[in-house]
């Protein structure tokens, strides 16, 4: 059974395998499972080396996640919301090195925040575009600004959230150089 799937469970989320992605809307023939399935191929349009260069891997896995939080992680939530801040809101050029940084900073944090909560943005302001979207984009050049576009949108609709998002990407700021200095 796929982590997603089970997450959903124990989230007590129903599974709905026909019509729209129950959770982001996107027009799917087939739920959430073809959703999610779209995702999964999503980060492979490009070549690894340009996805990173571009961000698309990174944001495409975030946009995607923060759009079904209910079949993730508590915590995983977190992660995708502070990484997407720290990409679209301060331009930070990820790598996954950062996200090894950012998985230390976020273990530190779930110290004093136990009981935190990233709430799923209201459904009434579903997203402009959702995975399917963004897989019918046509060249590269359409694909790399969609993922942008769509990133940008996940974050916004995030806004009760970004003062986590803040507190994490400060707490980032303040981890790297620490990080990176022992690297040398």
């Amino acid at each position: 059974m796929p982590k997603w799937l089970e997450q959903a469970i124990k989230n007590d989320v129903e599974i709905l395998e026909d019509g729209q992605c129950q959770l982001c809307g996107s027009d799917t023939l087939h739920g959430i499972s073809e959703c999610v399935a779209t995702a999964a191929k999503l980060g492979h349009r490009l070549s690894h080396e340009k996805g990173v260069q571009q961000q698309t891997i990174f944001l495409c896995v975030d946009a995607h996640a923060l759009q079904h939080p209910q079949i993730h992680g508590r915590w995983n939530n977190h992660f995708h919301l502070a990484r997407l801040h720290l990409i679209v809101h301060e331009k930070i050029q990820w790598t996954y090195d950062d996200s090894e940084i950012l998985n230390a900073v976020l273990d530190a944090y779930k110290v004093k925040h136990a009981q935190e909560f990233i709430p799923p943005p209201d459904l009434a302001g579903k997203y402009c575009l959702t995975v399917i979207d963004v897989d019918a984009s046509r060249t590269e050049e359409e694909f790399i600004a969609m993922v942008w576009q769509w990133a940008e949108q996940v974050y916004a609709a995030h806004a009760a959230s970004h003062d986590v998002a803040h507190r994490l990407a400060k707490q980032f700021h303040q981890h790297k150089p620490l990080r990176r200095a022992s690297e040398r």
